[in-house]
């Protein structure tokens, strides 16, 4: 029976004037290392995309479902049109702020599930550890759902121990809820409630009788989770796009029948990145030592090392043999297990050896963490995040000046902004930045070429004509253009390039 009047007796007797006190500096410093110039870093395309959606279906309610054209689960739209709403003209920060949120959710996760797992001093450790590892501090300041899918993970992780040492309908029940809710953010976090099947480990007891029946109540729990998380997950069956998410899985993820022809094509590549850029973005030193930590748990408990071991172990597997598309920030939830288990390795060490590990963990991410607050050109992340968020066409350097030209020109007469790219760089990543009481009208093309530069010919009369490439690297000396600014990003790996129309 709910008794609020018994939670907050738990609470008092938990947590002290003191503890209240430190889980207040760890809500302020979770803030100020995600707010702190949070709409500085260039936007990246696929933020463009779906902040644009958000837009979309914050303006019309029959689009609500807009992800699903691409096939994305809808919570990113959802959870970004309040943050619209309240900063209509900033909509990279509104966008950004969703996954703030979402990392926020991740940090309460992580605060309950050390605490619960462990003790409340090992959980404060664990939370300020949480917040200055790169791999958070990135990925919660950006407008991607990635945030949502760690949170995914973490609470599901906790739900499952609770429910399969109480047992009771109550978690059941929120475990549904949960699940569901995460379900609406990503494919991926079905695994995560598939892994909760092996919940039971926790509960292993010579006894086979009483584990069989404890393990039945358990199971039987776990299925009506399932069932309420599933009613959830199908209100995407409202719109008639929700099968393009099976068809978008299969772009991401091998099938099984393209599994059995070609077993290995995506193994070794896979092998050698995913532990990798685990470690990398965690700064390597954290990442370890959670390994490290993983070793002595299983010798100190072994039912809760070997829950840990298949939460990690069985998703690897999955990921090495079936992934076709891989990026760091698909595999965040990998770090959150492992800063766990470094969490329970530091709390049970000797002071000098505490001290020392704390330095280099210091060493280790001090300046990824200074790069990705305040210089974010050097941040250093494996080449294929430095493709996708700094130097390769994705990144938007430039996209926010041309908007904010195009808006000083347009007092003086209306805007046509034609761009390269109708999906993500650069038509929707400019449209992110394009105000409703702008004068300004975005024309996006792919291809862009000379039919549309003389196409345009006749807006000249009455209009400024401005152009953006962001693909293009050469352009034909009769094409009529004006170069304005090329757009340099870092390292000259590429630029976006932005001219004005010419009469011919």
């Amino acid at each position: 029976m709910f008794d609020i009047f018994k939670i907050w007796s738990f609470l008092k007797k938990s947590f002290s004037k003191k503890d209240l006190l430190i889980i207040s500096l760890i809500i302020a410093l979770f803030f100020l290392t995600r707010l702190i110039n949070l709409t500085s870093l260039p936007i990246f395309g696929d933020e463009a995309i779906y902040i644009r959606w958000a837009k979309v279906a914050w303006h019309d309610p029959s689009w609500r479902f807009i992800s699903l054209t691409d096939g994305k689960q809808p919570l990113q739209t959802w959870g970004t049109i309040p943050f619209l709403k309240l900063f209509p003209d900033n909509a990279l920060l509104a966008g950004r702020l969703f996954g703030v949120l979402g990392g926020f959710i991740s940090l309460i996760g992580i605060l309950s599930l050390i605490f619960y797992l462990f003790d409340k001093r090992t959980a404060f450790l664990g939370a300020f550890l949480y917040l200055f590892t790169p791999y958070f501090l990135f990925y919660e300041r950006m407008a991607l759902v990635d945030s949502w899918v760690n949170a995914a993970a973490i609470w599901i992780f906790l739900l499952s121990i609770i429910m399969v040492k109480k047992r009771g309908l109550d978690f059941s029940l929120i475990l549904g809820l949960t699940a569901g809710f995460f379900l609406l953010a990503k494919s991926s976090v079905r695994i995560f409630l598939m892994l909760s099947v092996f919940a039971p480990v926790l509960i292993w007891q010579k006894n086979k009788k009483n584990l069989f029946k404890e393990s039945v109540n358990y199971f039987v729990l776990l299925g009506i989770s399932s069932v309420i998380a599933l009613i959830l997950y199908n209100v995407q069956r409202l719109s008639s796009f929700f099968h393009y998410v099976a068809q978008k899985n299969l772009t991401f993820v091998m099938s099984f029948s393209e599994f059995l022809k070609t077993p290995f094509q995506y193994f070794w590549n896979n092998l050698r990145y995913t532990p990798l850029y685990v470690l990398w973005e965690m700064g390597f030193v954290l990442g370890i030592i959670g390994l490290i930590g993983f070793i002595r748990l299983i010798r100190k408990d072994q039912k809760l090392g070997l829950y840990f071991l298949l939460w990690i172990l069985l998703p690897f597997i999955a990921i090495v043999f079936f992934t076709k598309v891989l990026f760091p920030r698909y595999l965040i939830f990998f770090a959150s297990l492992l800063l766990i288990l470094a969490t329970y390795y530091l709390f049970h060490i000797s002071y000098r050896l505490k001290i020392f590990l704390f330095i280099l963990i210091f060493l280790s991410i001090f300046f990824f963490d200074l790069t990705i607050l305040f210089g974010h050109r050097y941040i250093p992340f494996p080449a294929v995040d430095r493709g996708q968020y700094l130097e390769g066409w994705p990144a938007g350097w430039g996209i926010k000046e041309i908007v904010d030209y195009a808006r000083e020109k347009s007092a003086i007469k209306p805007v046509i902004l034609i761009s390269e790219g109708n999906f993500g760089m650069a038509g929707d990543a400019l449209e992110v930045f394009i105000k409703s009481t702008d004068k300004i009208i975005l024309k996006p093309y792919w291809p862009l070429d000379e039919r549309q530069l003389f196409q345009h010919q006749k807006d000249l009369k009455n209009n400024f004509v401005y152009v953006v490439f962001p693909h293009r690297e050469e352009f034909p000396d009769f094409w009529p253009l004006k170069l304005i600014k090329k757009y340099e990003k870092p390292w000259n790996k590429s630029a976006i390039y932005f001219f004005q129309l010419t009469p011919k």
